[in-house]
């Protein structure tokens, strides 16, 4: 075979290798980003009291089946609904967890490892029930209500 006909061959193949890799880079620099883990709806399921809290147990069980829903656009507080939502996430160290809301970690289910705290603000007002998220990522998420932290379940 020819110089001419090994170039030809060394082009063609190095030109479709090179196409498929800028087909690649594009697909991937158009994928979607993956949402924050507390987005999505949330159940509460149940009712902790490990300190004072403005609810008696009859009060926080009425918080047992709300749902609140988190989404970039938007965030459904039970019955309130927040249009143009703010999310502010920050890791808290275990001693400003404990210090922030005289609890222990371990009473609430959590690891000794960082909770991310988000909190919701709203131009709309505030709503008690779902401004405030902790959780630890694939363990346990509750959200604050005068001193009544209620356990919250990701549904499907």
């Amino acid at each position: 075979m020819s110089l001419v006909g090994h170039a030809k061959r060394f082009w063609r193949l190095h030109g479709l290798v090179l196409g498929t890799l800028s087909v690649s880079v594009l697909a991937l620099g158009c994928a979607v980003q993956e949402p924050a883990f507390y987005e999505g709806t949330w159940v509460v399921t149940k009712a902790y009291q490990p300190g004072i809290s403005a609810h008696s147990k009859e009060q926080a069980a009425h918080f047992l089946g709300s749902s609140v829903t988190y989404t970039p656009q938007s965030a459904k507080l039970d019955q309130h609904v927040c249009q143009s939502p703010v999310y502010k996430s920050e890791k808290l160290k275990v001693d400003d967890f404990q210090s922030s809301y005289k609890v222990s970690i371990q009473e609430l289910g959590f690891s000794n490892d960082r909770v991310t705290q988000v909190t919701l603000t709203c131009e709309d007002g505030e709503f008690s029930l779902g401004s405030l998220m902790l959780f630890q990522e694939n363990t346990h998420a509750y959200t604050l209500v005068d001193g009544t932290f209620f356990k919250l379940e990701k549904t499907l």
